[in-house]
């Protein structure tokens, strides 16, 4: 009975980490940005920032963002 649970993982290339750490780094920041600005629009003292046309885009952001968050802390398992 092979418990494979117990198998050390493949080290990950350098190049792949690096690639990972950036990929990270750039969705938090998209996260950030949006966030931001959909905070921005729900203070409504930003004019038009607060109208549906544009929180939806940016509520649409922030999901891919935390989309994308997720898919790359997921991807070196």
């Amino acid at each position: 009975m092979d418990d494979e649970s117990t198998e050390t993982p493949a080290p990950m290339s350098t190049g792949r980490m690096v690639f990972r750490y950036v990929a990270i780094g750039v969705a938090v920041l998209l996260f950030a940005g949006f966030s931001l600005l959909h905070t921005m629009g729900r203070s409504d003292d930003f004019g038009v920032m607060g109208e549906w046309y544009v929180m939806t885009p940016l509520a649409i952001g922030v999901i891919g963002a935390w989309w994308l968050i997720e898919r790359t802390l997921w991807s070196g398992r």
